[in-house]
């Protein structure tokens, strides 16, 4: 499918949703976003959204968290899903606001983890690890350990594996005061922050994992707010120093006011580095990684406009046309209240142009963005959530791509050798027949508004040319590649090919 066909659509849902179009891009061919089971989504105070197989039944389930403590599990039946929270073992209130949650199985025995992380006020906080026993029931086991990390003002929490060894540690920054870093030893936990390097008092919002450097291991970039400035920690043997001013982030002049609040990792412009957005209180910020650990901020040369409260952002091919665009999520005060003011940006050869409207259903998002297939169609859908009005809700749209750009896409699910969830962090790229390099993708460390997934990632294709994935496996401080060749596309609709670390 040509760029040009896919730039001729509009979003609608049962109504027009608003998305404007350059007066020539119009045509009867249209993409469509329609509302999934409005009323079970409709609850306001929503924060936090993250997608991940729970159940392992094959399809896709989620955790919505809440300002008044619940924590909701949506279980997907042939993509009709129930709030099973409660059933499963999970808050239906708390006295502090659920902030970030993230899936890992940090214990290795086949099934997906939650980690919650919760902020002081108005009491003191108390964050919970959830151990999945076998998709009928999560357990709490942070009571009296260093993973309930008491009196922190946490945001981003992700489940990654920091030292190479096979496991997954937890990263829990914190708005008040150091972030942490808690070590997995055969699922115990020791928090090893001070002896890494994590010393520094920052009001840290955002967190992403990556291998900025490409030298085998994850680096850390944060977002910090209070007008502090956002870091880059590169991890040299498991320990961290900050290179944000050798690396050309960070330099940005902010206010008290002002300040990053999430992030996301994606290569936008194919050249195979993976690049980062910044979504803050000012202006947004998009750093172009150029090589060897070296950013250039570039958003206003590149149509990024945002300078608002931006809260929460995250990459997708939602088109399905060979690159990643993004959707930014914000919010606005208007007579006193809360109110959405969120952008799409398509992504035009690196160029970008804002396609949403203020009065879309698509501007429904003051803090969570994750885009999913929960369909399984080769189309992505969109989830929300909208935490500050009194009549917000957290809303999931579906996709209603027609099939020929369904068709244009390409799921991989990357998992360790036995089979788990602990390899995010890895990285995949898809080549053409010529080796020429089509795309890369970050097997997700967090995102959206302080959510980590655990899902495929999504390529979308120009073409269904045959391609050849190649996944880079981070292991002990090393990039160990594996390569399935001659992968082609339209044998892969609507399920997702499995690559296991060898």
């Amino acid at each position: 499918m040509t760029k040009s066909f896919l730039n001729r659509f509009v979003l609608l849902s049962s109504m027009a949703l608003g998305v404007s179009a350059c007066a020539n891009s119009l045509s009867p061919t249209e993409i469509k976003f329609t509302s999934v089971q409005t009323e079970l989504f409709a609850t306001p105070g929503a924060l936090s959204n993250a997608w991940g197989d729970y159940d392992n039944d094959g399809d896709l389930d989620f955790v919505v968290t809440f300002g008044n403590g619940e924590i909701r599990l949506f279980q997907n039946n042939n993509n009709v899903f129930k709030n099973v929270g409660a059933v499963a073992g999970l808050p239906t209130e708390g006295p502090q606001q659920v902030r970030s949650a993230a899936w890992g199985d940090y214990d290795g025995d086949g099934d997906l983890d939650l980690y919650v992380g919760t902020q002081i006020r108005p009491l003191p906080s108390y964050n919970t690890l959830y151990r999945n026993d076998q998709g009928t029931k999560f357990v709490a086991v942070s009571d009296g350990t260093a993973l309930a990390l008491e009196n922190v003002n946490s945001r981003q929490a992700s489940m990654i594996d920091y030292d190479g060894d096979g496991d997954l540690d937890i990263f829990v920054p914190d708005r008040s005061g150091p972030n942490h870093l808690l070590q997995n030893h055969n699922g115990t936990f020791t928090d090893v922050s001070e002896s890494v390097g994590f010393t520094e008092k920052r009001h840290t919002v955002g967190a992403c994992w990556f291998d900025m450097d490409e030298d085998g291991d994850l680096d850390l970039f944060t977002t910090n707010m209070s007008g502090d400035n956002d870091a880059l920690y590169e991890n040299t043997n498991g320990t961290f120093s900050d290179i944000a001013a050798k690396s050309d982030i960070g330099k940005i002049a902010r206010t008290t006011e002002e300040g990053g609040v999430g992030c996301t990792v994606g290569d936008f412009d194919n050249d195979g580095h993976l690049d980062l957005f910044v979504p803050t209180y000012g202006a947004d910020l998009l750093y172009r990684n150029v090589g060897n650990g070296i950013f250039k901020e570039i958003a206003a040369i590149s149509g990024i406009t945002g300078a608002n409260h931006m809260v929460g952002a995250s990459w997708a091919d939602y088109d399905n046309d060979g690159d990643l665009d993004l959707y930014v999520a914000g919010y606005m005060t208007v007579d006193e209240a809360s109110k959405a003011d969120d952008r799409l940006y398509e992504n035009e050869n690196g160029k970008f142009t804002n396609i949403l409207t203020a009065d879309s259903p698509l501007n429904a998002s003051d803090h969570g963005i994750q885009w999913v297939d929960f369909d399984n169609d080769g189309d992505l859908d969109v989830s929300l959530t909208e935490g500050y009005p009194e009549d917000g809700s957290h809303p999931l749209l579906r996709s209603e791509m027609p099939l020929e750009g369904r068709q244009n896409s390409l799921k991989v699910l990357v998992l360790d050798s036995a089979g788990n969830y602990t390899k995010a962090g890895s990285e995949v790229r898809i080549f053409d027949a010529k080796g020429n390099i089509l795309a890369t993708r970050l097997v997700s460390t967090g995102d959206g508004y302080n959510s980590q997934s655990a899902v495929p990632v999504h390529f979308g294709l120009k073409d269904t040319a045959p391609v050849k994935i190649e996944v880079s496996f981070l292991v002990n401080g090393k990039r160990v590649p594996h390569v399935v060749d001659a992968v082609d596309p339209l044998e892969w609709t609507g399920k997702a090919i499995v690559i296991k670390q060898p």
